[in-house]
């Protein structure tokens, strides 16, 4: 049987249930008003999954244990059960669903879910007893960086979070949400909105899932400080004269905190937006200031040091979140190697401490325990990031080495990230497989093997009962020969949008990525795209296998598996020079690469993509995506790229 978080106890007994067309879901009628009306919410949860899985729809009503015919029972215990505990007892004529509040229901029934995608409509005996070993059980959803997902799209996010036990949803933002009075920076790119903030709020509560805001402000402040109505606030002059770069988005335009003006603007922005959320958090991130003191507020620097301002001006944000009633939340980088400086922030402030390289280590932890820092979220990562498709082999790695952490040093949280960096190209549902390995590895300390969990992820996410569907998905990740950063750097470097003056940039010679000694590794490449075939082959062949529902998903990366090997042709094309065709002695199976050619299907995928695009997200930055693949399409056309000989001239 898989489970996913696996239960704190479990144990199968003799017998089993069969779930009849007769049977029903009865709620105790002596349950308290209160519990009983979340008993009455999450029943419907399981009469849906009954209908889907099983093909038949159960009666739910309100009566007496000791008189009724229905055979799941909603039962109260609130003596003995906590808060997110909950207990299950098949037994031959009954099933007993057993909490003492709204959200051990919402977790007994989701649990009871995954049973019945295991069996159907027969159910082993079994008892189950769970509850969480650590309480924040989060995930980071960036919004803001080329991808805004439509309300529709976080709403399913906010079923999955509740299905596998999620209970904290941050919402990035930058720029992403229609400010008041900021209308030149978010007009162009389909912003989020209060209500539907407000909607997904509701929404996300009932389900027992926090939705926290989380506000870029002090750092990442590109698409703001590049505005010329906002350009003033920038610490480095000249900030709205540069062209668009998504690199360069991703580094610097750190606020001026000389300027007063600058910090009434960031407070304002806090406020506005902490207004449409219950949560008592607030996420003021403040991270990677990579420009402080090197502009305008250089004499400050000179005088207190950099690290002294960058303290006293995040302790201001704090302590403005606190005297607006909330808990403030930050990422911790910046002060890890100084962490006694921690305290002087307003006393409950939470540091989140990411790492994300699949070797975890202690060391930032322990800095922090060490200097007596308690209120700390560990944070791991889903590695969509500059990839068409997530490392799902490094996610599981990093995730499972900073849960561990989290659960040895009994931090607060845990919050498992995924990021939008160059434009967010990877397809939304790909991170889905990260965030079920942090929802396991945070509720409960028991390690699954990668191969393991991912057979139960197959099954209980995606219907998969061979087991071997998740599997597919990380072969096909790891046959990148071109990561998305090195696709959309050499694209800006030849177009001249990049500073590649700037400290610590360093030029690409092309985009296939290269071995650790520098050099490109042709058989290698060549390698990897039969790798990359086989993993669609046997997507394909595994198509039947899967449910109705999710077969979108998996025609997903079919479609970025495709574009996967695109990319690789078009490394391969840019790898023997320019122009192509110089090279008279290209081996047998690298002919085929005819830029006209490959130039079609490169467009053709484009399209495919932009509706892959639409099903979850507003059309917001896609079509920078568009610009980066078109430069690409063009250069094929054209002699930049040509082949001699080209069949298609």
């Amino acid at each position: 049987m898989y489970i996913l978080p696996q239960p704190t106890v479990y144990k199968e007994n003799d017998g089993e249930f069969v779930i009849r067309y007769l049977s029903g879901i009865v709620i105790d009628e002596f349950m308290n008003s209160e519990l009983k009306n979340s008993a009455w919410d999450h029943a419907g949860l399981l009469r849906l999954e009954l209908e889907q899985t099983i093909g038949f729809q159960v009666d739910i009503k309100e009566e007496s244990l000791m008189e009724t015919t229905y055979d799941i029972c909603l039962v109260e215990n609130t003596a003995l059960l906590k808060e997110e505990q909950y207990t299950i007892n098949v037994t031959p004529e009954k099933i007993f669903i057993c909490a003492g509040t709204g959200t051990g229901f919402l977790y007994g029934i989701q649990t009871m879910r995954q049973i019945i995608r295991n069996c159907g409509a027969i159910i082993p005996c079994l008892e189950i007893e769970d509850e969480p070993e650590i309480s924040v059980r989060g995930i980071s959803y960036d919004t803001t960086r080329g991808r805004i997902p439509t309300l529709e799209e976080l709403k399913r996010h906010a079923d999955f979070c509740s299905f596998y036990k999620i209970n904290q949803m941050q919402l990035y933002v930058e720029h992403s949400f229609m400010f008041r009075n900021e209308e030149p920076v978010w007009c162009s790119s389909t912003p989020l909105t209060a209500e539907e903030i407000i909607e997904l709020d509701d929404y996300c509560s009932d389900l027992n899932v926090e939705l926290v805001p989380s506000l870029a402000s002090f750092g990442h402040l590109y698409e703001v400080l590049r505005n010329p109505k906002f350009s003033k606030f920038c610490e480095i002059e000249g900030s709205d004269k540069k062209p668009f770069s998504l690199v360069e988005r991703m580094g610097h335009y750190t606020i001026d905190v000389s300027n007063d003006e600058a910090f009434d603007f960031l407070t304002g922005r806090i406020y506005e937006f902490m207004s449409l959320f219950r949560s008592k958090h607030f996420n003021i991130c403040a991270d990677e200031t990579f420009d402080l003191c090197k502009g305008k507020s250089k004499a400050l620097g000179d005088k207190y040091g950099v690290r002294r301002v960058y303290v006293d001006y995040l302790k201001r944000l704090c302590e403005f979140v606190v005297k607006n009633g909330c808990i403030p939340m930050f990422w911790g980088d910046v002060l890890i190697d100084e962490p006694e400086l921690i305290h002087e922030l307003p006393e409950g402030s939470i540091v989140l401490n990411w790492e994300y390289s699949p070797v975890v280590k202690e060391d930032n932890i322990k800095k922090l325990t060490d200097a007596g820092i308690e209120n700390i979220y560990l944070c791991p990562g889903v590695q969509n990031w500059n990839h068409l498709i997530n490392r799902h082999a490094d996610a599981y790695k990093n995730i499972r080495g900073m849960c561990e952490n989290a659960h040895k040093y009994h931090t607060k949280g845990v919050l498992c990230t995924r990021w939008g960096d160059l434009g967010d190209i990877a397809h939304p549902e790909f991170s889905n497989i990260g965030e079920i390995y942090a929802a396991a590895f945070s509720w409960s300390g028991r390690m699954m093997e990668e191969d393991e969990i991912n057979k139960a992820i197959s099954l209980i996410q995606y219907g998969d009962k061979t087991g071997t569907l998740v599997n597919t998905f990380r072969e096909l990740s790891e046959s990148e020969n071109v990561n998305w950063w090195h696709a959309v750097q050499f694209k800006e470097e030849a177009c001249g949008q990049i500073d590649i003056t700037r400290e610590g940039y360093k030029r690409l010679e092309g985009i296939l990525i290269p071995e650790a000694d520098g050099k490109v590794d042709v058989a290698k490449v060549r390698a990897r795209i039969r790798k990359n075939e086989d993993a669609l082959e046997c997507l394909y062949q595994e198509m039947p296998n899967i449910h109705a529902c999710q077969k979108k998903d998996v025609y997903a990366y079919i479609v970025m598996g495709e574009g996967q090997r695109l990319l690789s042709m078009v490394g391969l094309c840019i790898h023997y020079g320019y122009p192509l065709g110089k090279n008279k002695n290209l081996e047998e199976d690298l002919k085929p690469l005819l830029p006209n050619s490959l130039a079609n299907e490169l467009d053709s995928w484009m399209d495919e993509y932009m509706e892959l695009w639409k099903r979850t997200s507003k059309s917001s930055e896609l079509y920078r995506l568009e610009d980066v693949i078109d430069w690409y399409v063009d250069n094929l056309r054209t002699s930049t790229f040509r082949l001699e000989n080209d069949g298609n001239e």
